[in-house]
């Protein structure tokens, strides 16, 4: 009966297969099925897909697949590999014998239909030894979690490179006590430079560092990296939602077993901390380090907040002259953007900040002093403005703890943007004019907050555009200033440069912007040695000088440098 095939059923007979690019959905061209087929072999890919496509599902019920399409194969083991079934969290993903050129690898997940869940999966591990073309892995989170726990090093390690890499959510939560390990992405090998610049698409990046046996509260920042991604050679994008601490505390999330028990006796049993609590779990000294090392950045996007967040060619930024990155042709932050370190030897294309660059929330600019009364006959010192009072203790970001909210060095920069982190509102002085429209109900009007607060950006050569919408506290923008040298204890201002344009809505408080200039003793008030240097500008505000220090640790507010063109007002 098959010696004589008809040709009405060849219709139903593999001839060629087309293959797709599951990322542009383009043809790639066509593959002869009969080369596939072979007699007697149970493993070809027209009889069995082993490898090719894995699924299973944890206890949750949470179902997951990955497909392998093109060159290669995928092996996953579960957090229980010997119980003949995937029916738990992943441990290890590993793809071999694959392709940088030719391989992609998706994944995806579907929620359980026995209960209500998030429809994600965690996984311990990726490896590839060998180049992989693409990896999107939809509903995958990196994390350490994973139940049954596993002694294995959680992270991601792709030696051979991988032109784009994709997955949910990475949740790391350090537990000092047990003396946990980082998390490491690492792309590529440290002698063998990558010959494709990778793209990394993640949405949050989960970041929390506590200590379940100490009482004390944490108050000093984190400085040692604990989600690093590390990438021997030039990031072409390097895309994520959000880096910051957990939304969750997480001596309830490890003390539940993410929520899985009620076991726990903290406050409060489920949700975010409540405002009385906030201080146990405090941003400075609980927000981990998230760092970006690699040899030169392209795009760097981060859609809502980056606290504690580093980009550099080194472990640690500012550490010598050769750590930065050798460029940055954009970087762009959609939320705060507080605790950020952009360290770049070369040029800087363009940076944006949309919601400022520092955390503004309980800074003061100045305080007072009040007269002894009878019934108090101690003099107090009463911190301004006074509407910052009541901020819960532990919310407050870095600038509030006096550290840096942002420190930015570049060779050169192109463009600088920098929007309010929120507004303030001014009533009348006049009492007269309060009430306009209705006793009782103060008239306000607006005015643009805090865009730059306790940072410094300073480029060793010019800067082109700058454009704030908003206020500078205790900053510095700074051309013509090396920064290493400023942390080395040397003359700073050594070169040539100008600020060919800045524009400010706005006030300096306690802040400079100078082009090749240099403060007698630090300190503006005193004088300055100016070397040539240029600005062209309008602040529509005025220069404030409330006795602050700026990030550059220099006294003083206004705009200097030998040459100036435009409003650009020196503090009296």
């Amino acid at each position: 009966m098959t010696a004589n095939i008809g040709a009405y059923p060849s219709l139903y007979v593999p001839t060629d297969l087309y293959v797709r690019n599951p990322v542009t959905n383009v043809r790639e061209g066509s593959v002869s099925a009969y080369s596939l087929y072979r007699q007697h072999d149970v493993t070809n890919a027209l009889v069995s897909n082993e490898g090719k496509i894995v699924t299973g599902k944890d206890r949750s019920g949470n179902e997951w697949t990955i497909t392998v399409h093109g060159p290669g194969k995928v092996i996953v083991t579960d957090t229980t590999p010997n119980d003949g079934a995937l029916d738990d969290d992943i441990a290890t993903i590993q793809i071999v014998g694959s392709s940088l050129n030719s391989t992609y690898v998706t994944g995806s997940t579907v929620a359980s239909t026995r209960t209500t869940t998030s429809g994600t999966v965690r996984f311990n591990r990726l490896i590839a030894a060998e180049g992989v073309r693409s990896i999107q892995l939809n509903g995958f989170d990196l994390t350490s979690m994973v139940t049954p726990a596993v002694v294995e090093q959680t992270g991601v390690f792709l030696y051979g490179g991988v032109q784009v890499l994709e997955f949910h959510d990475v949740i790391g939560l350090f537990d000092t006590a047990g003396n946990p390990s980082p998390y490491q992405i690492q792309i590529g090998q440290a002698n063998s430079p990558l010959r494709v610049k990778p793209s990394i698409y993640l949405d949050s990046i989960y970041n929390s560092v506590y200590n379940s046996e100490d009482g004390t509260i944490p108050t000093a920042p984190v400085t040692t990296p604990w989600i690093q991604f590390s990438v021997n050679g030039v990031v072409q994008e390097f895309s994520i939602v959000s880096a910051t601490q957990s939304a969750l505390p997480p001596n309830y999330v490890t003390g539940t077993q993410q929520g899985t028990i009620e076991v726990w006796s903290g406050v409060p049993t489920s949700g975010p901390p409540p405002a009385a609590y906030q201080f146990l779990y405090n941003i400075v000294g609980t927000t981990g380090r998230t760092s970006l090392q690699a040899v030169g950045v392209n795009n760097l996007k981060v859609r809502g907040s980056a606290r504690n967040f580093t980009a550099q060619r080194d472990t640690t930024p500012f550490t010598s002259s050769t750590s930065g990155l050798s460029h940055l042709r954009r970087a762009e932050f959609g939320g705060v953007a507080d605790g950020l370190a952009l360290d770049v030897n070369g040029p800087i294309g363009k940076l944006r900040f949309n919601r400022g660059l520092g955390d503004p929330t309980a800074v003061y600019t100045a305080s007072t002093q009040t007269p002894a009364t009878e019934e108090n006959p101690d003099t107090q010192t009463i911190l301004l403005p006074a509407t910052y009072y009541g901020t819960p203790a532990g919310s407050t970001g870095y600038p509030a703890a006096g550290l840096l909210g942002g420190a930015i060095r570049g060779r050169t920069l192109g463009s600088m943007v920098a929007k309010s982190n929120g507004v303030s509102t001014i009533a009348a002085q006049n009492p007269d004019y309060v009430f306009l429209r209705r006793i009782g109900y103060p008239t306000y009007t607006q005015a643009p907050g805090m865009a730059v607060t306790n940072s410094s950006v300073t480029t060793t050569g010019s800067i082109d555009h700058v454009n704030i919408d908003g206020n500078q506290l205790n900053s510095a923008i700074a051309s013509g200033f090396d920064y290493q040298a400023y942390r080395q204890g040397l003359q700073a201002s050594r070169s040539p440069s100008r600020i060919g344009s800045y524009r400010q809505q706005g006030d300096l408080i306690n802040s400079v912007v100078t082009a090749s200039a240099q403060p007698v003793n630090n300190d503006y008030r005193q004088g300055a040695v100016f070397g040539d240097g240029s600005i062209t500008g309008h602040v529509t505000g005025k220069a404030y000088d409330t006795d602050g220090r700026n990030a550059l640790s220099q006294f003083g507010a206004g705009v200097f440098a030998r040459r100036k063109v435009g409003r650009l007002p020196i503090a009296p």
